[in-house]
């Protein structure tokens, strides 16, 4: 049995099932897991392995041990939801003793640029973080925590796009939106499974790598493009605030992975 064919997603998602999906086409045998029971029946039917996994502050619900025993590669991809308590590391501590259990050793983690702060200027995988959120800080001991023990990836995502999802209805909701110039720094979801296959494809282990589209148009302008894409009213951009700035690029996408950004757009 080869065993370099099986990859394990903790959380089928937004962006977890459709990137299983892509792997399976691509003859990978896929691992999900879900924290909703009704959900295995949806995942079995895509051909995906299905495990109910809950992670709590108390430990892991569901077999784990199953879960990790024949994989190759894991695949970690499970935001915080309360970003004002350490919960959040305290799970992420639980996994990490459990794949330690495992002896499994190529670990991808998909965290996000939120580690940076709002004001750290150009960005690239070498900056080091500095949070300005506590979901950024949150995050960045997470990593520090998966990143002990293993030969583990992280994948640190720009603000995601996709189908259902994009950040332009929920700005256009809002009576003022801040940083009208400040570079957007987003990631359409074909390219967050391009770049994920990559790093599977190429063992491109123990590195970090910044998921983020090269394309940096100002903020108001490629959000009011959009809305009117989408027939909604154009977002009401404060002219006078405090301008933050934080711009994104990672050379590293295309000169160690080889990859080229499919949705450039953003669209």
């Amino acid at each position: 049995m080869n065993l370099k064919n099986r990859v394990g997603i903790i959380g089928c998602g937004w962006l977890g099932l459709p990137l299983a999906k892509s792997l399976i086409k691509n003859n990978y045998i896929v691992y999900g897991s879900t924290t909703n029971k009704e959900k295995l029946g949806l995942l079995a039917n895509e051909n995906i392995n299905p495990f109910f996994l809950y992670i709590e502050k108390e430990g892991v619900l569901g077999n784990i041990t199953e879960f990790l025993e024949n994989l190759d590669v894991l695949i970690i991809n499970i935001p915080p939801k309360n970003k004002n308590t350490n919960e959040y590391s305290i799970k992420i501590r639980h996994l990490s003793i459990a794949v330690k259990e495992s002896n499994l050793k190529k670990v991808l983690f998909i965290s996000s640029t939120g580690v940076y702060g709002t004001n750290q200027g150009k960005i690239d995988s070498y900056t080091i973080p500095k949070p300005s959120s506590q979901n950024g800080t949150n995050l960045l001991e997470a990593e520090k925590i998966i990143n002990n023990n293993f030969s583990t990836t992280i994948l640190r995502l720009g603000g995601l796009i996709g189908p259902d999802r994009n950040p332009t209805k929920v700005l256009s909701t809002k009576k003022i939106v801040y940083n009208p110039n400040s570079p957007v720094n987003l990631i359409h979801l074909t390219d967050c499974i391009g770049i994920i296959k990559c790093i599977i494809k190429k063992n491109k282990w123990g590195k970090i790598y910044l998921g983020v589209s090269p394309y940096h148009p100002s903020r108001e302008s490629y959000y009011n493009s959009q809305c009117i894409k989408l027939g909604l009213n154009k977002i009401n951009f404060a002219k006078k605030s405090n301008q933050t700035y934080k711009e994104i690029t990672d050379k590293k996408i295309a000169e160690e992975l080889g990859y080229d950004f499919k949705n450039l757009n953003l669209e």
